[in-house]
C-alpha cells in the first residue's frame, strides 16, 4: 500500500470519527454558547506554553485584532478567558484560560474521546490491540509534548 493510499484511508477514518464524535461536541459549544472563533480561540490558547497577546492570538486565529479582540471580550465576560496587563509593559494585555476555560476544553476533549470509543465498540480486543500498536509510532510522546490536552 503507498503512502497516498493509507492517507487516504486514515481520512476517511478520521472523517468518520468526527462525524460520530461532532454531536456531542457541538452540544457542548451550544452549551457553552461559544461560536466557531471562540472555540478556536479556547484550543490555541489550551496549547500554548505562554499567556498569548491580543495581536498574537488574532495572528492564530486568522481574523483581524478587533474581531478577536470582541470574541475575547466575550469570553472574558463568562469567565472562560482572563486578560491581565504584562509585567513589563502595562500597555500589553495577557490572555490565558481561567479554570472554567481548561474545565470547557476537558469537556470538549471528553466529548471527542466518548464518539471515537463508540466508533472503536465493536473491535474486539486483538482489533483494539492491533490499532492501538498501529497509532503508537504516529502519536506524539506527551512526556515531550506540552499543551497536550486536546
Amino acid at each position: 500500500m503507498s503512502s497516498a493510499e493509507l492517507a487516504a484511508q486514515i481520512t476517511s477514518f478520521l472523517m468518520s470519527a468526527m462525524r460520530t464524535a461532532q454531536t456531542e461536541v457541538f452540544q457542548i459549544v451550544g452549551e457553552l454558547e461559544l461560536s466557531m472563533t471562540q472555540l478556536k480561540i479556547l484550543h490555541i490558547l489550551d496549547n500554548s506554553d505562554h499567556e498569548l497577546t491580543p495581536s498574537e492570538l488574532a495572528q492564530f486565529v486568522g481574523l483581524s485584532p478587533a474581531a478577536t479582540g470582541r470574541a475575547v471580550d466575550a469570553m472574558t465576560r463568562t469567565g472562560l478567558v482572563s486578560r491581565r496587563d504584562d509585567d513589563a509593559d502595562r500597555r500589553v494585555k495577557r490572555l490565558a484560560l481561567t479554570d472554567a476555560g481548561l474545565g470547557a476544553v476537558a469537556r470538549i476533549t471528553e466529548a471527542r474521546i466518548a464518539g471515537l470509543a463508540r466508533l472503536v465498540d465493536d473491535l474486539d480486543d486483538d482489533q483494539r490491540a492491533a490499532l492501538s500498536s498501529a497509532l503508537a509510532p504516529l502519536l506524539p510522546d506527551p512526556s515531550t509534548t506540552p499543551g497536550c490536552s486536546s
